[in-house]
C-alpha cells in the first residue's frame, strides 16, 4: 500500500502528515506513544512465546517457518522501538524497558501464557497474529507517516504469520498425514482454538476506551476497538467454521469487554 503525503480521515483530515515530534500536539505525542509501545511490547513479547518451539515443528518447512515468525516479530520490535526512542528520554526509558520484560509481565495477557505444544503454536498464530494483523491494518497510511511507511512491510509479514497458522489447524483437522506427525487430534485443535479465542478478543481493549476514540480522530487508527474486533471476530468465525470446528462462546473466559 502507498503511503499518502496527507491524513485521510479523523480530525486531521487533509493536513500534512506528521513526520517529527516537534510537530505533535502534546494529547497526539502520549496516544501515539501509549500505541507504539503496545506494539512492540506485542512483538517481543511473541518472540519469547515462539523461541523454545523454532525447531520443534514436524516438518523442516514447519521449523524454517517457526524461525522465520520469530525472526519477523524480532524486527518489528526493533523497529517500534526505534520510533519510541526518536521521543527523547521518555521514549527512550520506555524502549529499553521494552528488553527487560519476561513471561507474566507483559502488558497483554495474551502474551503472558507459554504454548504447550506444536498445535498450540499453530492456534496462537492463527487466532493472535490475525489480531496482529488488524491492529497493524488499523494504522496502515496513518496520520503519523515514519509509522505508515513501517506497516508498508509490517502488515504483509503479520498475514503471513496468520496465514501458516490457519492452514496448520485445517491440515491438523483435515490432513491424516499431517496430525499423524503432529501427535493431535481434531480435539487438540479445538482445545486450542478455545484457549486462544478469548485471549484474542480481550487484545483489542475495552470497548468503551477513550484512548481508542482519541486514536481514531488524531488519524493514528483508523478504526476503534470495538468495531476492529467484530471485524475480527467476522473473519476467525467463518475460519473456525470452515475448517470444521466449533466457534467459541464470545463471553466465555473474557476480561475486557
Amino acid at each position: 500500500m502507498s503511503v499518502s503525503r496527507s491524513v485521510k480521515w479523523g480530525d486531521l483530515l487533509g493536513m500534512r502528515k506528521i513526520e517529527t515530534v516537534e510537530q505533535m500536539p502534546e494529547e497526539y505525542k502520549n496516544t501515539l506513544i501509549k500505541v507504539i509501545y503496545a506494539l512492540a511490547s506485542t512483538e517481543f513479547a511473541s518472540v519469547e512465546q515462539h523461541q523454545p518451539w523454532i525447531n520443534q515443528g514436524p516438518t523442516s518447512e514447519d521449523r524454517y517457518i517457526q524461525a522465520q515468525i520469530a525472526a519477523d516479530e524480532a524486527h518489528q520490535g526493533f523497529i517500534d522501538s526505534r520510533l519510541l526512542r526518536s521521543f527523547g528520554p521518555e521514549g527512550e526509558e520506555k524502549a529499553a524497558n521494552l528488553l527487560k520484560l519476561r513471561m507474566g509481565e507483559h502488558l497483554l495477557s495474551a502474551f503472558n501464557v507459554p504454548f504447550e505444544s506444536w498445535v498450540d503454536v499453530c492456534g496462537f498464530c492463527f487466532a493472535l497474529d490475525l489480531v496482529a494483523w488488524y491492529h497493524l491494518r488499523a494504522m496502515e497510511n496513518c496520520s503519523y507517516a515514519p509509522l505508515a511507511r513501517e506497516m508498508t512491510t509490517m502488515v504483509g509479514e503479520e498475514r503471513f504469520h496468520a496465514s501458516f497458522g490457519a492452514r496448520r489447524i485445517h491440515d491438523i483437522v483435515r490432513d491424516p498425514e499431517y496430525a499423524r506427525l503432529c501427535g493431535a487430534t481434531k480435539s487438540d485443535a479445538q482445545k486450542t482454538v478455545d484457549k486462544w479465542y478469548p485471549q484474542a478478543l480481550d487484545t483489542f481493549g475495552a470497548a468503551d476506551s477513550k484512548f481508542s476514540t482519541m486514536a481514531v480522530a488524531y488519524g493514528i487508527r483508523r478504526w476503534g476497538n470495538e468495531e476492529l474486533r467484530q471485524m475480527y471476530k467476522a473473519d476467525i468465525d467463518a475460519q473456525i467454521k470452515a475448517i470444521g470446528l466449533e466457534v467459541p462462546d464470545p463471553q466465555k473466559g473474557r476480561k475486557i469487554v
